[in-house]
């Protein structure tokens, strides 16, 4: 049976064991009976590396709740152009 996430505005955030058919349903918190949230998350897989695993779950983490910008980014900056290897000359021009 699959373990699914749930957080409380309250207490935090807890695991419960449902059926597939039966996720949607509301989840109370264990600690306060107060009605929770179903968190999205990403599978817990045995054989994920963990670099990976940290990866996938910032970017599910961002789409959930994205950082906030609070300064407009600088203009692009001049990028001066690649080095001209000596053993490669330019095609001629037309």
């Amino acid at each position: 049976m699959p373990t699914y996430t749930y957080t409380c505005r309250d207490c935090g955030s807890f695991d419960l064991m449902r059926t597939i058919s039966g996720r949607a349903e509301p989840a109370h918190c264990p600690a306060c009976d107060r009605e929770s949230m179903r968190v999205i998350s990403t599978p817990h897989l045995s054989r994920l590396d963990p670099s990976l695993d940290r990866a996938v779950t910032g970017a599910g983490l961002s789409s959930e709740s994205p950082g906030v910008t609070r300064h407009i980014p600088s203009a692009a900056r001049n990028t001066p152009p690649p080095a001209r290897r000596p053993g490669h000359p330019s095609l001629p021009r037309p």
